[in-house]
Parts: C-alpha cells; sequence; structure tokens
C-alpha cells in the first residue's frame, strides 16, 4: 500500500467535452481554474475518473481539446505534484502519453493507499452495481485489447466524433445511480469500511455526499457539471467541498 501525505485532493467526472456543445465552453476554463487555484496546493491528485467525456490516445495523436486542461497538470507535475489519472467508463484506452509526456501514474485498477496514516480505498465506481448486465458487457468490449487496437485504426477525427456520440449512451446506462439506485455503491463502500479501510473514495455516480462509518466513511465525489464537487483531505480529516467558479 503506497504512503502520502496531505493535502490530497480528488476529482472525478468532469466529462471534459472534446466537442464542445452550446454552454459547454466554459467547462474547461473552470477545471483549469481549479487546478490552478486549489489542487496546485496538493502534494496528490487523485483524478477519479471521466475527467474527459472519451479519452483515446491514438499512436500519433491525443484529442486537441484536452490540452489546456493536460497542460496544466503537467504544470502541477513539474511544481511536484503527484498526480494519480485512475480510468473511467468513458476512458476508452489510457496509453503511454499520459505517463511519458503529461506525467501521471494511469491506472484502471483501485488505488489503496495511506495518507497520513489512514487507509484509503480510491475507485472510479463503474462495474459496482451488478445488476447492470447490460453495462458490464459493454465496459468489457470497450476494454477489449482487440477493440482497443482496431479503434487505432479509425481516423481520430471520426474516432472522436463517434465516441461524442456514444458517450452519452454510457452515461445513462453506465450504472447510472437514476437506474440502479445508490444502493450498490454504498453496499461496496460498507464492504470496504468493515474490511479496515477508512475512507472509500468514488466518482461515476454523479452524486455528492457523505456517508459516515465508525472508521471514516464513504464519500461520493462526483457531480463536478452540476456543483464541482471535489473531495480533500488535509489536518487529519476528509472534507467533501465545492469550487466557486
Amino acid at each position: 500500500m503506497h504512503g502520502y501525505r496531505s493535502p490530497v485532493y480528488f476529482l472525478s467526472d468532469c466529462h471534459l467535452p472534446l466537442i464542445a456543445k452550446p454552454g459547454q465552453e466554459s467547462w474547461v476554463p473552470t477545471v483549469v481554474r481549479f487546478l490552478r487555484e486549489k489542487a496546485s496546493s496538493a502534494r496528490t491528485l487523485f483524478l477519479v475518473g471521466d475527467i474527459f467525456d472519451f479519452w483515446f490516445e491514438w499512436r500519433h495523436s491525443i484529442p486537441a481539446a484536452a490540452f489546456p486542461v493536460l497542460a496544466e497538470l503537467n504544470k502541477m507535475v513539474q511544481q511536484g505534484v503527484e498526480i494519480s489519472y485512475m480510468a473511467g467508463n468513458h476512458d476508452g484506452h489510457v496509453g503511454r502519453f499520459l505517463e511519458t509526456e503529461v506525467g501521471l501514474t494511469a491506472t484502471r485498477r483501485s488505488i489503496d493507499a495511506e495518507i497520513d496514516g489512514k487507509r484509503f480505498h480510491i475507485l472510479h465506481g463503474d462495474g459496482i452495481a451488478l445488476d447492470d448486465r447490460g453495462y458490464r458487457i459493454l465496459r468489457s468490449l470497450v476494454r477489449w485489447r482487440p477493440t482497443e487496437a482496431i479503434y487505432k485504426l479509425v481516423h481520430p477525427d471520426f474516432g472522436i466524433w463517434f465516441a461524442h456520440k456514444v458517450s452519452r449512451y454510457s452515461r445513462v446506462t453506465g450504472g447510472n445511480p437514476k437506474v440502479t439506485g445508490l444502493g450498490p455503491y454504498r453496499d461496496y463502500a460498507e464492504r470496504k469500511l468493515n474490511e479496515g479501510f477508512n475512507y472509500v473514495i468514488m466518482g461515476h455516480v454523479h452524486e455528492s455526499g457523505v456517508f459516515d462509518h465508525p472508521n471514516g466513511g464513504f464519500y461520493a465525489i462526483g457531480d463536478w457539471i452540476n456543483r464541482h464537487s471535489y473531495g480533500v483531505f488535509e489536518n487529519g480529516g476528509m472534507k467533501l467541498e465545492f469550487f466557486k467558479d
């Protein structure tokens, strides 16, 4: 279990558009301001999935609309902030670019971490709802290595356009708590807390909330789109906060 020191920030589910619709023009600048004004004071930043509405790396190309956020993340890395990027259900292919060029540590797995002596279980949360079989099949297909290899052959302009069209389907069916309810996510978190973790940090559910437990608590940090919520652990305590743009 990797050890960290506070302050530590947690951010997820910004769903930054790679093809912006009217009214979404401010989404990217708002996240850049958050990174610059708040998260830059962190020792560690966990990006807990779906920062972009779609992420895929071709061999010689990345989505251009992601550049402002990636540039700010790279600046934070150069200033000494350790950043872990956790793939969500909208992250089709997390390749080497994020690690070698931006300087992040990228993973598709959950992360167990110790922060100032407290045990954290950090995950995006997709796939938790076992009854959501349709989404689980879709996720397996999207993350299947042959699918990635085939998609790399598609021209990036078409690939991004196509992903833009299907991302809405993933958002509607992908373990959406409006479909499955929050029950499966709270049950999962409680099992982890009963195993000895102090905090479970999860995105994906697009609802921000705190659910206390004798060991600590379950923090759902999603809903950045509507409320700009994020998590912070510092001075021995975990908080759910909201960025005032």
